[in-house]
């Protein structure tokens, strides 16, 4: 793991002098990787849509007269809660996209050092 560590730190700059077994277990663990980010990825959506949902569920109690302040309570912590996960979400896709980009850096190398 120390290998894949060292080379994703330089997203992987330095991967055209490996072996072409190292390069094959460099692909395996960053396939892995990228497989839990999708699955991560898709958890944090299901949160989002569902504090999302929630608040514009609730949003006409909010002006009904009876319980109008645990509603408002309420909402205002779905609005906490809904804000962050959207920047969260946002870094989760963006950090999914590099890593897809970088496992093309390794198959490309790797079908290099298939080639020699």
């Amino acid at each position: 793991m120390e290998l894949y560590e060292t080379h994703l730190k330089k997203d992987f700059a330095a991967v055209g002098g490996l072996s072409k077994d190292e390069l094959s277990f460099l692909l395996a663990v960053h396939e892995k990787k990228v497989d839990y980010f999708k699955e991560e990825r898709k958890m944090h959506f299901l949160a989002f849509m569902l504090v999302t949902l929630l608040f514009f569920i609730i949003l006409p109690r909010t002006f009904e007269d009876q319980f109008r302040l645990a509603f408002v309570l309420l909402e205002a912590l779905l609005f906490v809660l809904m804000v962050p996960y959207i920047f969260y979400y946002a870094w989760y896709e963006n950090r999914l996209r590099k890593l897809e980009a970088l496992y093309f850096v390794i198959f490309e190398a790797a079908a290099q050092a298939g080639n020699k």
